[in-house]
């Protein structure tokens, strides 16, 4: 998958990254709740986003960003090549893995035992298999949300998967929930806490203490499967 375009910016950071050196783009935006800076990699855009509040400047935020060079570098090493949907390649599943296999012919994009049948001509293996893990990703979703929303006296409205860098679930005023289909990628119980999490939302528009308890209520383990993406996240970037 070939990074996506990102609108113009005038600052750029110059990153050795292995044996070589690339100038990425830094997007700024400032923040008027953000009480810190804040810089993240979104490996999807291939750039480098900068939150400030609102009393930094960006002459300030950017030799922020300077003084943690080394520390960007060492994330986008850390950072594998991305993992193409191809015959024999291997691809976690939920917290499973299994290996994709090409077998021609007609049928439905399957498992059977540790592996990942795909029917169809070579060239939309790709697309198949992104389209079968979608459909995987939303009917998890689908059965966490509606269980677990009538579990706190509340309906779900509309689910879509989308393929965000910037948030890996978000809840509407209206009571629309938005994921992130890559959490497929994921161990079953982190998209189960992700869910959970936005569920929670329908009941508590904030961050605030009665929030968390009630995703404490939901899904009690929720520390560790936050801890899990904000180590593996970026892991989940890399496929397709």
């Amino acid at each position: 998958m070939k990074p996506k375009p990102v609108k113009p910016t005038p600052y750029f950071i110059e990153l050795a990254i292995g044996s070589t050196v690339e100038s990425l783009p830094v997007i700024i935006r400032k923040h008027p709740k953000s009480q810190r800076m804040v810089i993240r990699y979104h490996p999807i855009q291939h750039h480098v986003a900068l939150t400030l509040p609102r009393y930094v400047t960006i002459k300030q935020g950017l030799h922020f960003v300077s003084e943690k060079r080394e520390w960007l570098a060492r994330q986008i090493e850390s950072i594998q090549k991305f993992v193409p949907f191809s015959d024999g390649q291997m691809i976690p599943v939920l917290g499973k893995k299994y290996i994709l296999t090409h077998v021609g012919g007609r049928g439905v994009v399957r498992i059977e035992d540790d592996r990942i049948i795909v029917p169809g001509d070579v060239e939309f293996m790709e697309r198949r298999v992104r389209e079968w893990l979608k459909r995987v990703a939303r009917d998890t979703i689908t059965s966490i949300a509606n269980t677990n929303g009538k579990l706190i006296g509340k309906n779900v409205k509309r689910i879509s998967l989308r393929d965000t860098s910037s948030r890996w679930g978000s809840c509407s005023h209206n009571g629309n929930l938005s994921f992130s289909w890559r959490l497929v990628f994921a161990p079953y119980e982190v998209l189960d806490y992700v869910t959970c999490h936005e569920v929670a939302h329908l009941k508590h528009h904030d961050h605030s203490p009665a929030f968390w308890m009630q995703v404490e209520k939901l899904f009690p383990d929720y520390n560790n499967a936050k801890q899990w993406l904000k180590t593996h996240g970026p892991q989940l970037y890399l496929y397709g």
